[in-house]
C-alpha cells in the first residue's frame, strides 16, 4: 500500500517543476502487471504513444527502470524520450535523454534492474527445487482425499467417509472403459466426491458432484499411489507474431518430471495400478492413444473399425439422408 501512495505522489513532484495539474495523467491500469513483457500492458502503451506523437514532455515513476524489466525495451524507450525532447524523473533526480552522462546513468539503471530481478527469480526457483527434491513444497489445493494438517506432512483425510468415496473412484473405474463412462456411471448415481475448498480448515468439508477433468485428474495423478512429483508442466517462453514475449504452461513426459519421490505418503492404491489406470486412459481414444479411431457416439457402430479385405484400410462414414454408408 505505501509503494502505491509513494507513487501517487509523484503528481506532487511533477507539479512542482511547473506542470499544471490539467497536464498531468496518472496511469494506473498496468499495476500489479509484470514489465518483463509489453504484452497487455495498456498504459504503456498509452505513454509510448504520446512520446512519440510529442505529446508528452516528463514521464515520472518512483523508479523509472521498474517501468521496463527488459533492458532492451528500457533502452529503446530512452532513445524514443531522447529524439522526441522528453525528461524522465524519478524521486532523485531529472534525467535529460538528450544528455550523454544522464543516457549512461539511465542505461547503468536498467542493466542492473535486469539483472536485479534476474538474481531474485533464480534464488527463488533454487530454494523451491530443494524444497521439492524434499519432497515438502505443495502449492494450493490438495488432491481430493489428501490433507496437509501439519507442514510438510501429507497425509489421507482422517474422515473415513472421505477415504470410501475415493476408493469407490478407483474400483468404479476397474470396471470402465474410460473416464467418460466413469463420469456417467457416478452421475447416475449422483455419486458425491469430498472436497476441501482452497484456504478452509480440512475440516470443512464439500460434496459436490465430480466434473470429467477431477475424475481424468484424479486417475493420472500418481499422488494416490504415493508417489510425490514436481514438474508435470513445464512453462515454455514464445514469442507471438508481434515479438511478444509469451508464457505457456504444458505438460511433459514422465521422464521430464523434475522430482519422482516413490512411498513418499500413505497411498490410496499400487503404484501399478495407477500406471494400469494411466495406460487406460492413453489409450483410450479421448485420451490420443494408440486407439484413436474406435467408435464414439454415433449411428455407425463399425466407424474406425471395419477394414478393407484387400489392402486393410479403414473404411470411412457417409451419413446421407436416410441411413449410413461405409466407403
Amino acid at each position: 500500500v505505501e509503494s502505491g501512495r509513494r507513487q501517487r505522489q509523484m503528481v506532487e513532484r511533477v507539479g512542482q517543476l511547473g506542470w499544471p495539474s490539467s497536464s498531468i495523467q496518472v496511469l494506473g491500469g498496468d499495476t500489479g502487471r509484470s514489465g518483463s513483457t509489453l504484452h497487455g500492458r495498456d498504459d504503456y502503451q498509452v505513454m509510448l504513444e504520446a512520446v512519440l506523437a510529442g505529446n508528452a514532455g516528463v514521464i515520472a515513476a518512483r523508479e523509472l527502470s521498474r517501468l521496463v524489466r527488459d533492458n532492451q525495451d528500457w533502452n529503446q524507450l530512452v532513445r524514443f524520450c531522447r529524439h522526441q525532447d522528453v525528461l524522465l524523473l524519478d524521486e532523485q533526480r531529472v534525467y535529460d535523454a538528450t544528455n550523454a552522462q544522464d543516457r549512461v546513468v539511465l542505461g547503468v539503471a536498467g542493466a542492473f534492474n535486469e539483472f536485479e530481478i534476474a538474481m531474485i527469480i533464480d534464488r527463488m526457483l533454487e530454494s523451491q527445487r530443494q524444497k521439492a527434491a524434499r519432497g515438502e513444497l505443495y502449492e494450493g489445493r490438495f488432491s481430493p482425499g489428501y490433507i496437509c494438517r501439519k507442514q510438510p506432512l501429507c497425509e489421507k483425510h482422517p474422515d473415513q467417509r472421505v477415504q470410501r468415496a475415493v476408493m469407490r473412484v478407483f474400483d468404479h473405474f476397474d470396471r470402465c472403459v474410460s473416464v467418460v463412462q466413469l463420469h456417467r456411471e457416478l452421475a447416475c448415481e449422483k455419486f458425491r466426491l469430498p472436497v476441501v475448498p482452497a484456504g478452509c480448515d480440512w475440516r470443512d468439508i464439500e460434496w459436490v458432484a465430480p466434473t470429467y477433468d477431477q475424475l481424468l485428474d484424479m486417475l493420472k495423478h500418481p499422488i494416490y499411489a504415493g508417489i510425490y512429483v514436481r514438474g508435470r508442466k513445464k512453462t515454455f517462453t514464445v514469442l507471438d507474431q508481434q515479438g511478444h514475449v509469451q508464457k505457456q504452461r504444458r505438460r511433459v513426459p514422465r521422464e521430464q518430471w523434475q522430482v519422482f519421490l516413490e512411498d513418499h505418503h500413505e497411498s490410496y492404491i499400487v503404484q501399478e495400478r495407477w500406471e494400469r489406470n494411466v495406460e487406460k486412459i492413453s489409450a483410450n481414444a479421448r485420451g490420443g492413444g494408440a486407439m484413436k479411431g474406435t467408435p464414439q457416439e454415433s449411428p455407425a457402430l463399425l466407424a474406425g473399425l471395419l477394414r478393407c479385405y484387400r489392402c486393410g484400410n479403414i473404411f470411412h462414414t457417409q451419413y446421407p439422408s436416410g441411413g449410413v454408408y461405409y466407403r
